[in-house]
């Protein structure tokens, strides 16, 4: 045998050491058990774990001891964070992103962590025709909605995909206003269920949007498009105690909508 100064070292994974040599929007631990870096502040990155608790907690019903186990579509799967979370408890994850650079970064998670019930594709959800891809029990979309040009068009392809279950995460207004507005002349009105907020998109932002016009949507909006668009069920979900701030001022929200 050797002496321990003359023994050859277990040769670096390769895969983890491309994934470490970037920095991450997520925290992900490796199988060596080595972390990422992140490039974003430590106190924003904890949206990931409200987020993650409060997804968890809303699919536990549909999740636990199913057999089969249910499958997932995650619209907006970003660097794949919660593609793999929803791995953990699902037959089969897609994952659909509009950015390539993302993509690929989920790709080299996936090889390094092993995860083989998950794939992904370049997707703009936004310009996606109907019916490309078969409608999955369980569809996440979070992040997106504040991003968007045409929000009501991308909820409408998340309605065809959804079998059982939506879970929305987004950025709202969160000025709610409704009520009876004039329509063509002053003795017919039409009642206003909420709006939608014009702001401005950042398409430079590789975390941000593909426009540079994007509708925030107020809550009660959110909740009545998605029942018109046929969710029996619709809630604004309560955000758990020690909850990111944003969350837990509802300033950004999360909505489960059921079949």
């Amino acid at each position: 045998m050797q002496p321990p100064s003359q023994q050859t070292l277990p040769a670096a994974d390769p895969i983890e050491e491309e994934i470490l040599g970037r920095k991450w929007f997520y925290r992900y631990q490796l199988p060596s058990g080595r972390t990422t870096q992140l490039y974003i502040p430590e106190e924003i990155a904890r949206i990931h774990e409200t987020r993650r608790e409060m997804m968890l907690s809303a699919i536990a019903p549909l999740t636990r001891n199913a057999d089969p186990a249910p499958d997932a579509i995650d619209i907006a799967s970003h660097q794949g964070f919660f593609s793999f979370e929803l791995a953990r408890h699902c037959r089969h994850v897609l994952g659909l992103e509009y950015q390539a650079r993302h993509v690929e970064s989920a790709n080299l998670i996936k090889r390094a962590c092993g995860y083989d019930n998950v794939d992904f594709l370049q997707e703009n959800v936004e310009t996606m025709p109907a019916g490309r891809y078969d409608p999955a029990d369980i569809v996440i979309m979070f992040g997106l909605m504040y991003n968007l040009e045409n929000p009501i068009g991308v909820l409408r392809r998340a309605c065809e995909l959804t079998k059982r279950v939506l879970l929305i995460e987004t950025q709202t207004t969160m000025l709610d206003l409704e009520g009876p507005v004039d329509s063509g002349h002053a003795s017919n009105t039409n009642f206003m269920h909420g709006y939608f907020g014009i702001f401005a998109g950042n398409p430079e932002n590789i975390d941000g949007s593909a426009s540079d016009i994007v509708f925030y949507p107020s809550p009660k909006g959110l909740v009545w498009v998605l029942r018109k668009l046929g969710f029996s069920e619709v809630e604004v979900l309560e955000p758990p105690s020690g909850a990111y701030q944003q969350l837990a001022t509802y300033k950004r929200i999360m909505v489960l909508a059921r079949r």
